[in-house]
């Protein structure tokens, strides 16, 4: 009977040991974190010398935040944080940051009054490094009257020590991190750059700001492999919803110019501005937030999909312009990069819409997607501006407008830095090259063309309308600097014939829509393109049918 009493004792051990294998087996929630960037204005002292700081407390404490990163700090540091019960970490009188999590070091660099850092311990024991910065400017460009649009030689200088200083910083950051074995700790960059960001200033968002600017500030960080989490989950520039400068100066220049920045095992999955409060908004810069999920480091190959299509402007071969019916055709082509020709913005034949960010719209509706839309003009036609675009699914680093040699219409080739899972950068390059029977012109913007890629650091994409057969001179250059992918049957056999034409739509009998990808010199890795390409059997929407092509980067990180 005692070894019966045994039996079940016996069996509870056994199923909690089991249960206990089960919980470990279970995936773990990702861990995130919540980080806030705020200038609070003389710190928050504005609207009184205790109605203001409370004020700030009390937006801090709306956002949810567990970091935070204040510039203007100014004697109210200590103030919020025991308000909020967090620790905190000043230098200097200017910047600070306050945190819910334990500060394992303190990793600050450059000028005091600049810059404060902390090495962070999250509650899963994995480590973050946070920064709050905050930039000077050099003139000013925000009251009324004061901005000299058209100048980019201005408006460059005005923000000068603000690119100037971020090199510096992210000097300085790098080499800290690397002396104490940081390198590969995810970072957070946040707080009040006194620069705007190249991600706005650009030809898709010329109606809004007025001028196309490469701003070094922005492009610095972007360049060293940073990321701007507000821009990459707000794709879509909408200037008064964006902008940071400015809640208290409606009739400022409203930009935005407070920013965070991220690099690492990290991605945001919720940003936003917050400037409001109900008594009254306590500072001259709006508060931004944004939550980051820890990620695992992924170090599997990246597969793209990628297609091109020149879309005619939405006009159909029925003579119909339906961007809506472009779309579906784009939605069922689920690419993750997609090069469009002949593209309109604002121009009245096609009811003078935006269509890269039209177009980008109605994917999101038809995928549940989003999607980053770029644009690169041409010429000024019929009120607006006529060129190409290139949608993506990927975060954007940068894009650009490269100047070709002008054919029977003037061209660019559009450049668009994306990045892959890994954070590896592919710079997509969408062309549309001169279409007339004489290949001289055509073969000059191929010579152009060729010099730009061979001067690029990262693994690239050259895909559109080339308007020249597989054998020319044209092809055959560009081929020179990398690989062709491989026009595909339905059976995945060489395609050959009517299977490779892609114009005329309705009953192609030319082949003259390529996709090319190569590696900068001495690769680390290589182009996988054995997937192949398809050309689709969409006879009515345009007056070229689209590719698509699947591509797998093999190459090791290459920031």
């Amino acid at each position: 009977m005692r070894n019966a009493a045994r039996w079940p004792c016996t069996l509870a051990i056994v199923w909690l040991a089991q249960a206990c294998v089960a919980v470990e087996n279970e995936p773990r929630a990702a861990e995130r974190v919540r980080v806030a960037t705020w200038n609070i204005w003389h710190g928050g002292r504005e609207d009184g010398v205790e109605l203001g700081p409370q004020r700030v407390v009390e937006v801090l404490r709306e956002s949810r935040a567990d970091v935070i990163a204040l510039q203007e700090t100014y004697g109210s540091g200590e103030l919020i944080a025991d308000a909020l019960g967090f620790q905190l970490l000043a230098r200097g009188t200017n910047v600070s940051l306050l945190t819910r999590h334990t500060i394992v070091a303190d990793v600050s660099v450059f000028e005091p009054f600049k810059c404060v850092g902390a090495l962070l311990e999250l509650p899963s024991g994995e480590r973050l490094a946070v920064y709050s910065l905050w930039l000077p400017y050099d003139a000013e460009i925000w009251e009324a009257g004061t901005r000299p649009h058209g100048d980019r030689a201005a408006l460059l200088a005005a923000c000068a020590s603000s690119a100037r200083d971020i090199e510096l910083v992210l000097d300085a950051i790098d080499t800290r991190l690397a002396a104490d074995g940081l390198e590969h700790v995810p970072l957070v960059l946040a707080g009040d750059f006194n620069s705007m960001s190249h991600l706005d200033y650009t030809e898709l968002a010329l109606e809004q700001y007025g001028d196309v600017v490469e701003w070094p500030t922005s492009l610095a960080l972007a360049e060293r492999g940073l990321r701007d989490a507000y821009r990459e989950l707000h794709p879509h520039v909408e200037r008064a919803r964006d902008r940071t400068w400015s809640p208290r100066f409606p009739a400022q220049e409203q930009d935005r110019i407070d920013f965070l920045h991220f690099r690492g095992a990290l991605e945001p999955r919720e940003a936003r501005v917050i400037d409001t409060h109900a008594g009254g908004f306590p500072s001259d810069h709006a508060a931004l937030t944004a939550e980051f999920e820890l990620l695992e480091r992924v170090d599997a190959p990246r597969e793209l999909r990628v297609a091109s299509y020149n879309i005619r402007h939405s006009r159909g071969l029925d003579g119909r312009v339906d961007l809506e019916r472009t779309a579906q055709v784009l939605a069922r082509l689920d690419a993750d990069l997609i090069a469009l020709q002949e593209v309109d913005l604002g121009v009245r034949r096609s009811a003078a819409l935006n269509q890269p960010l039209e177009l980008a719209r109605r994917l999101e509706q038809l995928t549940s997607q989003r999607y980053h839309a770029s644009f690169g003009a041409f010429l000024s036609h019929d009120g607006g501006r006529y060129g190409m675009a290139l949608l993506s699914r990927r975060p954007v680093q940068r894009v650009r407008s490269v100047r070709l040699p002008d054919g029977n219409e003037p061209r660019v080739a559009l450049a668009v830095d994306v990045l892959l899972e890994d954070a590896t950068c592919v710079t997509a390059i969408g062309v549309h090259l001169d279409w007339v029977d004489d290949d001289t012109l055509r073969f000059a913007q191929a010579q152009a063309l060729a010099e730009f890629v061979r001067e690029l650091r990262h693994p690239w994409i050259l895909l559109g309308d080339f308007n020249d057969a597989p054998q020319s001179r044209t092809l055959t250059l560009l081929r020179a600097l990398g690989q062709e992918v491989e026009k595909l049957d339905a059976h995945g056999a060489p395609a050959v014939g009517v299977e490779r034409f892609t114009f005329a739509a309705d009953a192609p009998t030319h082949e003259i829509d390529y996709v090319l990808a190569g590696e900068p010199p001495n690769p680390r890795g290589a182009w996988d393109l054995r997937g192949g390409l398809r050309v689709l059997d969409e006879p009515l929407a345009s007056d070229h049918r689209p590719l698509l092509a699947r591509l797998i980067w093999r190459g090791a990180y290459l920031r």
